[in-house]
């Protein structure tokens, strides 16, 4: 079977990015041809300032794009199309290209797009705000939602709002996919038919441990460095445990406020790392006594959190959006209210207290991974639905 993936790249990259180059390695692994349509906003900031004004404009109908993928179309034939995240390069109007041609098609809602400006339904104050869901997306130009600026906002609203009004999602996905059933509930509330979405969690680009190890004396965070993920709630805990070492792994746009935030309040017990992928992330995983999750947004999944529990670590994390789904209380970790350093704190000391009840929950971490994320798992799911939408 040939697969069309098309995805716009996040400036910086995140769970969603690394989902779309597992999926397309495991197509490949499968059998399948894989024929790629990407984009990748980290291109924009070698944009003219006429060609970024005209991005807007772009979400709404972009004819240059449409003309591309109807080329690639006829070129490759694809059986099938795997439409990822669209934003802020591709249009939704692309949709309607795929589904003219005769190609069904499968949208991934692997965020809040559709529903809300930034995609996170998040305000800038970090309150959770589910105003525009209906379609009304005024609020979030009121509120300047999307990079904190009004007419950015605004520009944003406009296509989003248009496409709302012509259900071109609705009307030119033939399925979608959720990657929790905390992102299905909020969907459906927004009006889309429940029956129209499937539940399908990432999965996993290595296979679990066969055992677990002892717990280091370290805890880690890793992800992207940005205020929705609750990174100074985690900081300011950090301060009232400062014999717990804390590896940060990753990158964005947070980092330097962080520093200064740890410079400032001598925070010794926190170091960062950069960027580490690879067979080194998962000897850092592995050996950590915990992960921490701390995002104070609706999250959609946690690719971090079952990577973390194939390694046979547990997890802290904030309970909101589909954390509560990925890490059952007292069995594989322990959940702290969003935005809360010290009840953050308290559940730290929880699991630092009963080195018995750690090494069972390194145990159901590793199960559970095995059970429920690896690449056989995922892939059994989606090739029911490949068959059911072609034929083949």
């Amino acid at each position: 079977m040939k697969i069309l993936l098309l995805h716009n790249f996040y400036r910086f990259r995140g769970g969603e990015d690394r989902y779309v180059k597992i999926l397309e390695d495991l197509l490949l692994e499968k059998g399948h041809q894989v024929v790629q349509f990407f984009s990748d906003s980290r291109n924009i900031t070698e944009y003219s300032l006429i060609r970024k004004a005209i991005i807007p404009f772009q979400l709404i109908h972009s004819s240059a794009q449409r003309k591309r993928l109807r080329e690639l179309i006829r070129k490759e034939k694809p059986d099938l199309a795997i439409v990822h995240n669209l934003f802020p390069l591709f249009s939704q109007s692309l949709l309607a290209v795929l589904k003219e041609s005769g190609v069904p098609v499968i949208k991934r809602l692997e965020n809040y797009k559709f529903l809300c400006l930034n995609g996170l339904f998040l305000r800038n104050n970090f309150q959770v705000c589910e105003s525009c869901k209906q379609g009304n997306f005024l609020h979030g130009v009121l509120h300047r939602c999307y990079q904190q600026g009004f007419f950015s906002s605004l520009g944003i609203a406009l296509p989003e709002y248009l496409h709302r009004r012509r259900k071109t999602a609705l009307t030119h996905a033939d399925h979608f996919l959720a990657t929790s059933n905390f992102v299905k509930s909020k969907f459906t509330e927004a009006g889309f038919p429940a029956h129209k979405i499937s539940v399908s969690p990432n999965f996993l680009d290595f296979e679990p441990l066969a055992q677990p190890g002892e717990p280091g004396q370290y805890a880690v965070y890793l992800g992207r460095l940005s205020a929705e993920k609750g990174l100074m709630t985690m900081l300011e805990g950090l301060r009232q445990l400062p014999d717990l070492p804390v590896k940060i792994l990753g990158e964005g746009p947070l980092l330097d406020e962080m520093k200064a935030f740890v410079h400032t309040h001598h925070i010794d017990n926190v170091s960062f790392e950069g960027f580490i992928d690879g067979t080194l992330k998962r000897d850092i995983l592995a050996g950590a006594m915990f992960l921490i999750f701390p995002s104070e947004c609706y999250e959609s999944f946690g690719y971090t959190v079952i990577e973390s529990y194939a390694c046979g670590t547990p997890v802290i994390a904030s309970d909101i959006g589909g954390a509560r789904e990925l890490v059952p209380e007292g069995e594989t970790g322990y959940l702290f209210t969003p935005g809360d350093p010290q009840d953050f704190k308290r559940q730290v000391l929880r699991i630092m207290a009963d080195p018995h009840q750690l090494m069972q929950m390194r145990r159901n971490a590793l199960e559970r991974a095995g059970r429920l994320y690896t690449r056989t798992i995922g892939y059994r799911s989606l090739k029911s639905l490949f068959e059911q939408l072609t034929g083949k």
